[in-house]
């Protein structure tokens, strides 16, 4: 069997969101490390800070300032301390996906709904080397008042790429090549160079775009009666159940889980749009969570810890959670219903620590045979 990119269904109101794609030539060797989310986003963050702070205080939640300087609106949303509502920084991060490949294996058979079974994990990324030369590419979504300042956003990533990636020092310059969001070319150096030619057909087979979603908006069929998605974890996905993260398997209450996706879009909406509602064909959670459990859920995840290192902290530490594919089988309607939510999340991401890259996801639309058709062809 096959699986292909899950249709597009249009959101009755779209969000308004920005997805800029970031293409990158590398121009010192780096060796980007399995989960480098942390890297760009540790990158991205001094940058901003070096371009927008002018107290140098190490924290902004004690600067007099923070009310005014554009960096805590954008990278430090919690320093703000807004009432009433738990604060989302206003972006998240989409990471390079070295290899996109999407296995599948023949799927057990489920007669009650939400039934879970644990199967082996799907292939991890793997630290990458890029040699100088190298063009790679990653991404980042926008909202709220972060939406106007796109261009603050690309020099600070032109600077961070100048001053160098990497875990420690010395750090690896890059170039940004371009920034484009939707076809429009943001930034771009009006040249690429002699070898990118070359570059851009391994960039090719990575198939970022995939991973980041510039919506392909490919079209399948499904069958009327039933459909099947799966959502396929490109990064881990770090989810807090009762109060502590879960970081096996067994522990994962699948439908909780999916169904904190509408409060993770609300959480947006209410940060950076409080005042447009964002229709995505529900009213309540109540009513997205009844939706999921009528669903049949396979669950095929294993554990996958993230290192990282915290420069504010100055040690490493590890981040918990699990990796792997969801496949969601129902009516054809109900997964129609879910499908505005669903696609918002592959933009927002689910979980924890969404602006380093964690909870990635994307859609697979896997059609489910007709066992009379299958007994045909034997």
């Amino acid at each position: 069997m096959h699986s292909y990119p899950a249709s597009w269904s249009a959101t009755p109101n779209h969000p308004p969101l920005k997805t800029i794609h970031l293409t990158v030539r590398q121009d010192e060797p780096l060796k980007r490390p399995e989960h480098p989310g942390s890297m760009l986003r540790g990158a991205f963050g001094t940058a901003l800070r070096s371009l927008t702070c002018i107290t140098d205080m190490p924290e902004c939640k004690k600067c007099p300032l923070k009310h005014q300087c554009k960096f805590p609106h954008i990278f430090e949303m919690p320093a703000l301390q807004l009432s009433n509502v738990q604060a989302v920084n206003p972006y998240v991060i989409h990471i390079p996906i070295s290899q996109v490949s999407h296995p599948y294996t023949e799927q057990p058979h489920h007669t009650a709904p939400s039934h879970i079974t644990h199967k082996t994990s799907r292939p991890t990324q793997q630290a990458t080397i890029y040699k100088r030369g190298d063009v790679w590419q990653f991404g980042m979504t926008l909202m709220g008042a972060a939406i106007a300042e796109t261009q603050l956003i690309i020099n600070a990533w032109k600077l961070a790429l100048e001053t160098g990636l990497g875990t420690h020092a010395p750090y690896r310059r890059a170039t940004l090549i371009q920034a484009s969001c939707e076809g429009d070319t943001l930034y771009s150096l009006h040249h690429l160079p002699s070898n990118s030619e070359n570059n851009t057909t391994t960039l090719d087979k990575n198939r970022l775009s995939d991973a980041v979603h510039v919506a392909t908006k490919t079209k399948t069929k499904t069958t009327e009666a039933a459909s099947q998605l799966t959502m396929q974890f490109l990064t881990p996905f770090r989810y807090q159940q009762n109060n502590r993260i879960v970081s096996h398997p067994d522990h994962l209450d699948s439908v909780t889980f999916i169904a904190s996706l509408y409060n993770r879009i609300r959480l947006c909406q209410d940060n950076h749009h409080p005042n447009q509602s964002w229709d995505i064909g529900y009213d309540s959670y109540h009513h997205f969570k009844q939706d999921i459990e009528s669903l049949t859920i396979a669950v095929d995840v294993a554990a996958n810890h993230v290192p990282r290192r915290s420069n504010r902290q100055q040690r490493k530490m590890q981040l918990y959670g699990l990796q792997g594919d969801i496949h969601l089988s129902g009516d054809a309607q109900t997964i129609a219903r879910l499908m505005p939510a669903l696609r918002l999340g592959e933009k927002l991401h689910i979980g924890k620590n969404t602006t380093m890259g964690l909870g990635q996801y994307q859609l697979l639309s896997t059609p489910i045979e007709d066992p009379a058709a299958s007994a045909c062809l034997i």
